[in-house]
């Protein structure tokens, strides 16, 4: 019997380090307008590239410690994965699964693979082309591993290592004409959060920082904040920006929050570029109307956090 109350907390976070998170993906019907999107709101979106062996396209934002990847052609990946991801379609493009770091992914999959209530696949090779800022061609190889959520595939977190790093944060790529620096915090929406507990422990090797009925919170070991709110608390988060709700599956990532260099630069090129946003005491939120389907924050770097 391998039960485990959504309450209690798990045996396995003790001798997991904690994870901070890599990558976030997004589904999207296409991949060159929803780059045009991101492009709009001030990102360096790179070129549509292909991964060699899963079969899926995507265009890339490089930030500090994370990236976010827009993803296409999901009908070209293997028929089950395929089947999946594009069931995200049900409620509009957005995120899918969120990746993330492993320092040792084979020693990590042999321990979540040994976890009876989890489901995981083999490790996978995520390769795709790449060109980089002196004209050479060069590839990722970039391994990852899917630990497929009970509920809804769309609360999925996987793990992923980069054994070419220079391939995944190039310099030049990082630089945003919104300033943008790295991502502080992710969004999910699950009616309810506190039986998400035990996976979410499990897989970010960390016990919740918050628990309540309509909020779980964690904090990776770079300060980065993950949270997984009931579908009554969008609209005392997002405000006016709150996405609407989704009934086709139980749970899924809804928003990202940007830390930017500077946010009068950053709501400049947003009202230049016709971008519906909404001004916050905090920041500035956009409607994921208007990126994809992710709502996304944009919020001044902390302070001591510039590097």
């Amino acid at each position: 019997m391998h039960s485990r109350s959504p309450l209690m907390p798990t045996m396995h976070t003790e001798a997991v380090s904690p994870r901070a998170l890599d990558h976030f993906v997004c589904a999207t019907r296409d991949v060159e307008d929803a780059g045009r999107a991101y492009t709009r709101l001030g990102f360096h979106v790179l070129p549509k590239m292909r991964h060699v062996e899963i079969g899926s396209c995507n265009r890339i934002v490089q930030l500090h410690d994370t990236y976010f990847e827009l993803v296409g052609d999901l009908e070209r990946c293997t028929p089950a994965l395929a089947e999946r991801l594009t069931a995200r379609f049900a409620c509009g493009e957005g995120l899918a699964m969120t990746s993330l770091t492993s320092s040792d992914l084979p020693g990590d999959h042999a321990e979540l693979s040994a976890q009876p209530d989890l489901t995981v696949d083999r490790i996978l090779n995520a390769r795709r082309r790449i060109a980089m800022p002196d004209g050479t061609d060069d590839e990722t190889n970039s391994h990852c591993f899917y630990v497929w959520h009970p509920r809804s595939t769309f609360l999925t977190l996987f793990l992923s290592e980069h054994y070419k790093p220079h391939t995944i944060w190039v310099p030049a790529y990082m630089q945003h004409p919104n300033g943008a620096r790295r991502v502080v915090r992710q969004t999910f929406v699950a009616p309810d959060p506190l039986a998400e507990r035990s996976y979410f422990e499990r897989m970010l090797g960390a016990t919740a920082a918050q628990a309540s009925s309509d909020r779980l919170e964690f904090r990776t070991p770079r300060g980065e904040t993950v949270e997984i709110l009931a579908p009554t608390q969008l609209a005392t988060r997002f405000g006016a920006a709150a996405p609407p709700p989704c009934a086709a599956f139980r749970g899924h990532g809804v928003g990202l929050r940007y830390e930017v260099e500077d946010l009068a630069t950053c709501l400049e090129l947003l009202v230049k570029n016709g971008v519906k946003h909404v001004e916050t005491p905090g920041g500035l939120t956009v409607p994921g109307e208007f990126a994809a389907g992710v709502v996304t924050e944009f919020v001044p770097i902390a302070r001591g956090a510039r590097s």
